[in-house]
């Protein structure tokens, strides 16, 4: 479900952002959540993201590094994402969504991404 508007606009502390985007994972998935629609089923987020970490397409990448790449997701990086209010992670539904709070991360996106 999505956060109301002022949890939306909610920043979050230099600290809290520095270990959410501290690692590789976590910015991969969310970069890729931001260049989809801000959301994508839990299977096809772990194939992106095997495929970001192998510099491979997603048809060169093994089912077993994106089942890796999925349990890695769910159990660690996506309940710290949610824990932050950054995502919402349905695991019945294996969905994960961008909430509004990701634009606080916007600022560091922009250095990471940069030229």
């Amino acid at each position: 479900m999505p956060e109301s508007d002022d949890a939306a606009v909610e920043s979050l502390s230099t600290d809290r952002a520095f270990h959410l985007l501290g690692n590789a994972t976590r910015r991969r998935a969310l970069s890729a959540l931001r260049e989809s629609d801000g959301a994508m089923a839990l299977d096809d987020l772990a194939a992106e993201i095997a495929a970001r970490d192998a510099d491979a397409t997603l048809a060169a990448v093994s089912q077993d590094r994106r089942d890796r790449a999925a349990a890695s997701l769910h159990h660690c990086h996506l309940p710290k994402l949610a824990d932050a209010n950054v995502v919402e992670y349905d695991p019945v539904a294996n969905e994960v969504e961008l909430l509004g709070r990701v634009e606080a991360l916007g600022p560091y996106f922009d250095v990471i991404e940069g030229p």
